[in-house]
């Protein structure tokens, strides 16, 4: 790709791909933040419950209402939440997060070799490497809810961020 290319050319194509490395890696992380939260928020009020539930059923006090409430969380969370898998989507965030920072690492690597030297071998192995990761990243399926709507406005503002075009971008 490197020799079709002049110089200015690689740069703003590696510009391109920084922006598109980026918005993707600030997409996943906060997809990650949100899921992890929900996660949280959910199995915490559960968890509470439940051991409320317990503390009246051992108490002598409304001991039918206590085992209620303990064997009702009890089973939500054993058995209703690990159905709705959580934990592989929010592990799976977690991991489209780390292959993109990884991502824009390199394509950042790439682009402070291009403003040092213009064509040497170790820009273009570089290069090389960093497209062979986002290659690779497409491999990876783990059919992860998505949400265009947060894709389209974290793409917008950093292409904003990077002063491109508005011009929609492929993966």
């Amino acid at each position: 790709m490197m020799e079709n290319m002049e110089h200015k050319e690689f740069i703003a194509e590696i510009k391109r791909l920084i922006c598109h490395s980026d918005y993707h890696w600030r997409y996943y992380t906060i997809r990650a933040n949100i899921f992890h939260w929900r996660d949280v928020w959910i199995k915490g009020p559960l968890g509470v419950i439940g051991v409320i539930g317990a503390l009246m059923a051992g108490s002598g006090r409304f001991p039918l209402t206590g085992a209620a409430l303990a064997g009702g969380c009890a089973f939500i969370l054993g058995t209703v939440l690990p159905n709705f898998k959580w934990d592989t989507i929010v592990s799976g965030l977690k991991d489209e997060e780390q292959e993109w920072a990884t991502i824009l690492l390199s394509y950042q690597r790439v682009f402070d070799i291009a403003n040092l030297f213009s064509k040497t071998e170790i820009l273009a192995q570089e290069f090389q490497k960093a497209k062979a990761l986002q290659e690779a990243s497409k491999l990876n399926d783990r059919h992860l809810p998505e949400d265009k709507q947060l894709l389209a406005k974290i793409e917008a503002e950093v292409r904003k961020y990077y002063n491109l075009d508005p011009e929609k971008q492929s993966d």
